[in-house]
């Protein structure tokens, strides 16, 4: 089907955030529950839409509109400007899929489209086919041509989402956070953006009180909801969004947190192989991401700390080394949602002393360059460099990401902005921390040249 979509409409919702255009196993053991979309539908009965994966000439496009059995919708155009503004009554034509919600999995729809132009910026709609007027719109820009360097930037952000418990079988939100920052981070406009844990304050492992978590953050949170639905979303979990606080791999009914998260989700599938969880990987611009899971498979942070505790899991760790060996990216960054080594902090992986050297061990080994961490939960956000822990390696930097919400009248609300030149002779890696006020007390650049192994025998 071939319509035209007006092209003014798109502006005036992409000003409303401040946004100037220039250019794994699945568990069934608990039942859906739909209550809460009844609650939602008379207001909006359309949840997101989330753009999730996209490359130079594909994207995914997560929604959810209840438990129907008809077909949901998308229609997507290319999005052009003229000199003179944009162009309504030449717009270009849509292309509509339509997809049939799956009761296998909460009835979420995912939208896999292919055949896209690289770094070409695209408009869309979602609607339900019987009812006209019930749309919600969106908008993404694919990525640069893979295999050729690229300028582009990144968002990281962490710690926003609202504390949510469930009672009597109905989830509500106990305590809201304020998410001012969200419009800061939207007035930097990044390709695409990080969301590395505690987006909603969930504190169970419950199946559906995790759906309705995520699915009132989604709707209630309107900053957030913007941004989702603006450009591509990758994310990992932390604690609160998993389990219970400083919850692991002992957490009663994990399997429900991992069904849940890939049904709210459209982060790219895993390759390589690997066992359960969340982990998998992306590439953008030369620069190559990995979406670690520090949770399932984590040793409880009070074990003896020996050479039997883990973090990542051996499946997970040995996946990752393999994944960085055949890398040759100039960055290749270690997403999670704990820190490096945080101090005063005993959920991170100063408290995994095996899990870290061997780490360190891997990439010294192979001579693994460009390794940066990214990290979350501490509330506040900072740029560090640790030392290498076997001889060999090099200060590795972090990217600490967090606090973009903030529950409290004076709590400082902050979040990471990264910009990458991967065309540079010697590739570049500039973060920025940008506080709740606009400003930017701590920048760091750092150089692929600086985030090379050298071994004492050579010269």
């Amino acid at each position: 089907m071939i319509q035209k979509v007006r092209t003014t409409r798109w502006v005036r919702f992409l000003a409303i955030y401040g946004v100037v255009i220039c250019y794994g196993a699945q568990s069934h053991a608990q039942d859906a529950d739909y209550s809460l979309y009844k609650d939602l539908e008379s207001k909006r009965k359309v949840v997101g839409p989330l753009v999730g994966h996209v490359t130079d000439t594909t994207a995914s496009i997560w929604a959810y509109a209840g438990p129907r059995t008809g077909p949901v919708a998308l229609d997507i155009a290319e999005f052009k400007l003229r000199k003179g503004g944009p162009e309504e009554d030449a717009a270009p034509a849509s292309k509509r899929l339509m997809a049939t919600a799956d009761s296998k999995h909460h009835h979420a729809v995912k939208f896999d489209l292919s055949g896209l132009k690289p770094e070409t910026s695209y408009t869309f709609v979602v609607r339900l086919p019987e009812l006209a007027d019930e749309n919600e719109q969106g908008f993404f820009r694919t990525a640069p041509p893979k295999g050729e360097g690229s300028k582009f930037r990144m968002a990281v952000s962490s710690c926003f989402g609202g504390q949510y418990r469930r009672e009597d079988g109905r989830t509500t939100e106990k305590r809201g956070y304020r998410n001012d920052s969200w419009k800061l981070l939207m007035a930097r406009k990044p390709d695409f953006q990080l969301i590395i844990g505690d987006v909603v304050y969930a504190d169970s492992t419950d199946y559906n009180h995790l759906w309705d978590s995520h699915t009132l953050e989604r709707t209630n949170n309107e900053p957030f909801g913007g941004a989702i639905r603006m450009m591509p979303t990758y994310a990992v979990w932390d604690d609160h969004d998993y389990g219970p606080n400083d919850s692991d791999g002992t957490a009663a009914g994990k399997e429900q947190s991992l069904r849940a998260f890939h049904e709210l989700y459209a982060n790219p599938p895993r390759t390589g192989g690997g066992g359960e969880g969340i982990y998998t990987r992306f590439d953008w611009g030369g620069v190559d991401f990995f979406l670690l899971d520090g949770r399932y498979h984590r040793t409880p942070n009070t074990a003896p700390d020996d050479d039997k505790k883990r973090y990542l899991g051996d499946e997970q760790f040995e996946w990752l080394v393999e994944q960085l060996k055949a890398s040759t990216a100039p960055f290749k960054l270690l997403v999670n949602g704990s820190t490096w080594a945080a101090s005063g902090k005993d959920d991170c992986w100063g408290v995994f002393n095996f899990e870290r050297r061997r780490l360190w061990e891997a990439i010294v080994k192979h001579k693994i360059g460009g390794v940066v961490f990214v990290s979350g939960d501490l509330h506040r956000c900072d740029l560090p460099l640790h030392w290498p822990e076997v001889e060999g390696g090099y200060l590795m930097p972090e990217i600490i990401s967090s606090g973009l919400g903030s529950h409290g009248e004076h709590d400082t609300m902050g979040f990471v902005y990264v910009d990458f030149d991967t065309t540079a002779a010697d590739p570049t890696m500039t973060a920025h921390v940008v506080d709740g006020e606009g400003r930017e007390p701590v920048i760091r650049q750092v150089r692929a040249s600086e985030l090379q192994v050298h071994l004492p025998n050579e010269h």
